[in-house]
């Protein structure tokens, strides 16, 4: 079990609870780039994951890391940053590995990061086809396929809304983000009671390609992005969903998660189904 007080003398978590593809990094790197005490350092040659704590690393058995060192971590930053796509009671995790997460979030700001569904689900067709083979079909059978017993559009939902509905928990959009970057920013530091440098630009600059990842990972202390880019080379762009979805992947992802997208105020009602158009 995770020990008792084990967060003695780690400052105040930032938490971020995001499904994928949500604007996860922009908001990590958002917070390093404009608040001095979420700036972390990181030693030349280690990954940028190490500028963060990813608490999916504590029960990843590709490169797991110890409680021990996601405290060591935690200590890079006066007011630390964690990521985590996991549900909010982390349910699924061993129970050492969840009675620490759910510590670490006892004395936390949490934000529930999101973004519309749609443009998710597009984000994330492009970025599994790299690692997932169930991922290299047509976005109309990826986004039909089953995630923990739902679809991936119902999985989405089932994510959002229940981080959304997590009391203590704030909702951050990734659109706000994008449209107003400075007015976001101050945002953060009312609600953090944390001072924003407002360097310019407000959002930093995303990584182009793996080889620029590699060149920071070797080379930069304190890099401007982490990035996870949806495609390595960086040569394409996901898909863009007025475009990609069929009428029938409308009325599908309106049937399995359309009241998501209604209550997260990214539509009025249904009569986005019968709309057509690209943008």
């Amino acid at each position: 079990m995770a020990e008792r007080h084990a967060f003695a003398g780690i400052g105040r978590r930032i938490v971020l609870a995001t499904h994928r593809r949500s604007g996860t990094h922009l908001t990590i790197d958002l917070l390093r780039r404009q608040f001095e005490d979420c700036a972390s350092a990181k030693r030349l040659g280690e990954s940028l994951a190490e500028l963060y704590l990813n608490a999916e690393r504590l029960i990843d058995p590709r490169r797991p890391i110890s409680q021990r060192r996601a405290l060591a971590l935690l200590a890079r930053a006066a007011r630390p940053i964690v990521k985590t796509h996991a549900l909010p009671d982390f349910a699924a995790w061993q129970p050492e590995h969840g009675a620490f997460v759910r510590e670490l979030l006892a004395d936390a700001d949490v934000y529930s990061v999101h973004r519309d569904g749609r443009d998710v689900l597009c984000s994330l067709h492009l970025y599994a086809r790299g690692f997932d083979a169930s991922a290299r079909r047509p976005l109309a059978e990826f986004m039909r396929q089953q995630h923990e017993g739902m679809s991936r559009p119902a999985w989405w939902a089932n994510h959002v809304l229940r981080w959304r509905d997590t009391p203590g928990v704030r909702s951050l959009a990734y659109r706000d983000i994008v449209a107003d970057p400075r007015g976001t920013t101050l945002q953060l530091g009312a609600e953090l009671g944390l001072r924003a440098m407002l360097r310019e630009p407000i959002l930093p600059r995303r990584l182009r390609n793996v080889w620029e990842a590699r060149w920071l990972r070797l080379f930069s202390r304190r890099p401007d992005a982490t990035t996870v880019l949806g495609d390595p080379r960086g040569a394409r762009q996901p898909a863009r969903w007025r475009a990609a979805f069929t009428p029938e992947d409308r009325a599908f992802f309106a049937r399995e998660a359309g009241h998501a997208l209604i209550a997260l105020g990214y539509e009025r009602d249904d009569a986005w189904v019968e709309q057509a158009g690209t943008r």
